[in-house]
């Protein structure tokens, strides 16, 4: 009996055959998949890191500067509490790992402990030289610290110098959680997905192929959409839109868990902008928000005039030595209260207060469109409220207080056209008031 090639094997070799097809075609889908996923894990967890460290450089950078301004005067003075407790307050930072101040020649003046054990002694580190010789603020990175200084300057001259080293160790346990967890939920969804690719193969060659069009629809566009998200987010866009979240599946799952961890840093990122722009004692608007406000307003141009008034607490220091800095800072605060109060009740001026450090504060007044008076007018009434209001007595911890203000107002163009010039001319007229008796204001005169 001879063997016929007949119809039935003709058709079971050709099933095998695409099935064959179909399966190397399936084994190669599976590889560019495990592919892709290893390069969306990749992706994702270099936008993570480069994020998050980025946004740990920008508050390294804040917490810098605002730790170096507010050292000035305590620098200046030899205040070894005032600094110890800046120091200590940038301690209490997330991921701060040391905190030090230095005179000019690196020698340590307080590290942030009781005892200053380090005292007198000179930097020495790798990073040191760079750091003592440096005349602006300086970012560096040793092994798993990012050290950012700052010079502290008094005009031109440099008292010395504030430098913070942040731990790297919370931005690679984060880098490292995120990616494991999200490689932990694409591998399921790969196991699942593609076991039943194989199951369904079996059937027949047209259900293997739409099941990999529904695989290719169902899988590898939202991992694409995943990627192309993890880019935005590396660009420095947080409001990334995903479709398929209300998914009930695991694919839904996944974009949820990113648009958690994408708040997550989005929150992170806020709350860093609001401290660095934010004097943590008033509430107020700090130095480095103030300049900000101030460029953009300079920015505008001639045909939006506006002024700057500085104010400054007569008779302060007093109160720190008398009663201590508890109180002073509590009579700092109830200067701010009124501050607002005074510019918040006052309808015919736009406003920004700030304050500068110590117990300098600074407005930033534009005439109201409804004010009907000139700029200068509606300016000489605000200051008289301001030294009224400033004038009445207060209570803090029991204690009566008389304390008052000097105020030194300068006009945008005709005192000054840019920020520096403005604050120079505040500054000026705020001593003419100070030296005319104090508890009251002056414009700035050139004569």
């Amino acid at each position: 009996m001879s063997f016929r090639y007949g119809l039935q094997a003709r058709f079971l070799t050709l099933v095998a055959f695409a099935l064959l097809v179909s399966l190397l075609a399936l084994v190669a889908l599976l590889q560019r998949q495990l592919s892709l996923q290893r390069d969306v894990i990749e992706l994702t967890r270099e936008s993570i890191q480069n994020l998050v460290l980025e946004r740990l450089q920008e508050q390294a950078r804040a917490a810098g500067s605002n730790a170096a301004e507010a050292l000035i005067n305590p620098l200046y003075n030899f205040d070894l509490e005032i600094i110890g407790r800046i120091v200590s307050d940038v301690l209490t930072q997330p991921d701060a790992k040391y905190a030090t101040v230095y005179d000019p020649d690196g020698a340590i003046i307080h590290d942030g402990s009781d005892a200053i054990a380090s005292y007198g002694q000179v930097m020495s580190d790798p990073l040191a030289a760079r750091i003592i010789a440096a005349s602006e603020l300086l970012m560096q990175r040793n092994g798993d610290i990012v050290d950012v200084s700052a010079p502290i300057l008094l005009g031109e001259d440099r008292l010395g110098g504030v430098r913070i080293g942040y731990s790297l160790a919370s931005v690679q346990r984060y880098e490292a959680e995120a990616t494991r967890a999200l490689e932990e939920r694409l591998n399921e969804i790969s196991r699942r997905y593609f076991l039943g690719v194989f199951v369904l193969i079996g059937l027949a060659i047209a259900l293997g192929i739409i099941v990999s069009v529904v695989m290719q629809r169902v899988l590898v566009r939202p991992i694409r959409r995943l990627a192309d998200a993890a880019k935005e987010i590396e660009a420095g866009n947080l409001s990334v839109n995903l479709p398929g979240r209300d998914n009930k599946d695991e694919i839904g799952e996944l974009i949820r868990a990113f648009e958690r961890m994408t708040d997550g840093i989005a929150k992170r990122d806020r709350d860093i902008r609001r401290i660095a722009n934010t004097d943590s004692l008033t509430g107020l608007a700090n130095r480095r928000a103030f300049r900000e406000s101030l460029e953009a307003y300079v920015a505008r141009g001639r045909r939006f005039p506006f002024a700057v008034i500085l104010a400054d607490i007569d008779d302060f220091k007093p109160v720190n030595d008398s009663w201590g800095h508890d109180a002073g800072d509590k009579l700092l605060c109830r200067f701010a209260d009124r501050f607002r109060e005074v510019v918040n009740a006052n309808e015919q001026i736009e406003t920004k207060p700030a304050r500068l450090g110590g117990d300098e504060f600074i407005l930033l007044v534009q005439a109201a469109p409804n004010a009907g008076a000139p700029l200068r007018e509606v300016l000489s009434r605000l200051a008289d409220q301001l030294i009224e209001e400033f004038s009445r007595p207060t209570t803090i911890d029991d204690r009566t207080f008389q304390f008052s203000a000097s105020f030194g107002i300068a006009v945008y163009p005709d005192d000054g056209v840019t920020a520096s010039q403005l604050m120079k001319a505040g500054d000026v007229a705020m001593y003419e008031a100070k030296r005319a008796g104090k508890n009251r204001y002056r414009f700035f005169s050139r004569s």
